[in-house]
């Protein structure tokens, strides 16, 4: 009885066994997003193993596609003992680790593969794509170019190329946006030495070179642009405009930034500056000197009164002035004799000197302004007394000595700006 029961539960179980369920299948990994472009281990590698060993390599191929790289492993080992000098076998492990996201694995074997097979297609080709993955599109973008410049290379190289060149681009002309001038510029000429078909990036190197007075290089930036639709923009227009000012065409200057401030108003203002300085440029010797001056003489100030107070040039009439002696030899003679005519400037009476090489500082230059202010008859300086700072504030007209003190020196633009504001006091 034992014996038909033990017989009975070994046949029950071997049919239970027959019927159970066979253990699941482990789908493949999916694939990542870049495996596309691990391709193929033996392209570009001309030595082909035995037929044996190439119909396993086949077999290898397909089962890594198809994400059973235990299968593949098995194959490529036995490549491996049979051939372990043929390289593809190898970089297939590569692939492998590759398309399992294992790059750290990957590194050496490309390395090496690349070491003996500078011209390794596919070695090179895992190189770049490992790059991308670590984040260093540039070594990735300049090992692309270099398949390209070959023949036979993958089709999917100059997407790659395009792709990488959009990347350090972006990535070049965001770093400049916020970089000071000297660094804009090097990352600037970069991402145009990638793609210099980046005219974002090329009117803002001209901007960048045009502002640190680098005017035949802006000019030379902004020539590609000149035949094109954004030759009319305003940036390259601004650009030009300040490349004709530096070149001493001031009527193109003008004409540039006139159209431009039809468009917007904010240039108006630079207009304005333009014509000044055009006007200046046409003035004589002695006022470019006097404008010009860090610190401006007596003299100085007698050329920029007559040159900028319409008063003191069209004034009509005048006493004969006393001789000064030293005067003779002095730059702007005539301005100088003018003033003394007007009686702002005195002569002493002893030694019959004015001193026109005195320097001026900011209390002589509120006495002086003062001064003339009164003796042209201003309206705004009657009954303001002999002080010269409530003389000035009376004629609404800024006191020099404010800020930097009485005893500062004066330059010939900060004199240039008194006069035009004693020019509009009379004027009114």
């Amino acid at each position: 009885m034992k014996t038909r029961t033990i017989l009975f539960l070994i046949t029950a179980a071997v049919v239970l066994g027959r019927c159970a369920p066979a253990p699941p299948v482990v789908a493949p990994s999916a694939p990542q997003a870049g495996d596309r472009f691990i391709i193929d281990p033996r392209t570009g590698y001309d030595a082909q193993p035995a037929p044996a060993n190439a119909k396993r390599f086949d077999e290898a191929w397909r089962a890594i596609l198809a994400g059973d790289y235990t299968t593949a492993r098995k194959r490529l080992d036995t490549i491996n003992a049979k051939e372990p000098g043929y390289v593809p076998a190898q970089l297939a492990e590569a692939a492998i680790d590759l398309r399992e996201g294992k790059t750290d694995a990957a590194r050496p074997i490309v390395e090496r593969s690349r070491a003996h097979h500078p011209y390794y297609t596919a070695a090179q080709v895992y190189a770049a794509e490992i790059a991308i993955v670590e984040k260093r599109s540039r070594e990735a973008y300049n090992v692309y170019r270099d398949i390209a410049s070959r023949p036979g290379a993958p089709a999917f190289v100059a997407e790659r190329i395009a792709e990488l060149r959009t990347e350090l681009f972006d990535q070049l002309y965001g770093a400049a946006l916020a970089a000071p001038d000297e660094d804009a510029v090097r990352l600037l000429r970069d991402a145009l030495s990638i793609n210099p078909e980046g005219n974002a990036a090329r009117i803002l190197l001209a901007q960048k070179l045009v502002g640190q007075h680098k005017y035949d290089e802006g000019l030379v930036t902004l020539d590609p642009l000149l035949k094109g639709a954004d030759a009319d923009r305003s940036e390259v227009q601004e650009a030009l405009a300040e490349i004709d000012l530096n070149r001493g065409r001031y009527e193109s200057a003008i004409a540039r930034y006139e159209r431009l401030a039809k468009r917007d108003r904010r240039f108006a203002a630079r207009v304005d500056e333009i014509k000044q300085s055009y006007a200046e440029s046409n003035m004589p010797s002695q006022f470019r000197r006097a404008i010009e001056s860090e610190a401006v003489t007596r003299g100085d100030l007698a050329v920029l009164m007559y040159w900028k107070v319409a008063s003191v040039r069209f004034a009509s009439n005048l006493a004969t002035p006393p001789i000064a002696v030293d005067v003779s030899e002095t730059p702007g003679r005539d301005e100088i004799v003018r003033a003394i005519a007007l009686g702002i400037y005195q002569v002493d009476p002893v030694t019959r000197r004015v001193n026109p090489f005195s320097a001026v500082n900011a209390a002589a230059l509120a006495r002086t302004s003062a001064r003339l202010l009164a003796l042209r008859g201003a309206a705004c300086a009657r009954g303001a007394g002999s002080d010269p700072q409530k003389v000035l504030a009376a004629c609404a007209i800024v006191d020099p000595t404010l800020g930097a003190g009485a005893e500062s020196p004066v330059s010939g633009r900060a004199a240039a700006g008194v006069m035009e504001q004693v020019d509009r006091a009379l004027s009114r």
